[in-house]
């Protein structure tokens, strides 16, 4: 009984944060920021670097977490 107990506390918890949950979404010309590890993958610059890096306009989503992302200056970048 106390294993059943557990499971159904287990599940109200699940639900109380999947309900405060809000979906995030992306439209075109929001500014982002972009994690550092996508432009430095071997951590160069040591851990207590910054994890997010510079403001970039968001064009378009070209798969699944890919985007494309452009400079405040407008030059496009790559591997993004």
């Amino acid at each position: 009984e106390a294993h059943l107990r557990t499971l159904a506390y287990k599940k109200a918890i699940a639900r109380l944060y999947t309900r405060r949950l809000r979906p995030w979404h992306i439209v075109n010309d929001n500014l982002v920021l972009r994690k550092v590890e996508i432009s430095d993958p071997m951590y160069t610059k040591g851990k207590l670097a910054s994890n997010w890096e510079g403001l970039y306009w968001f064009i378009d989503a070209v798969g699944d977490r890919t985007y494309m992302l452009v400079m405040i200056e407008g030059k496009l970048l790559s591997r993004t």
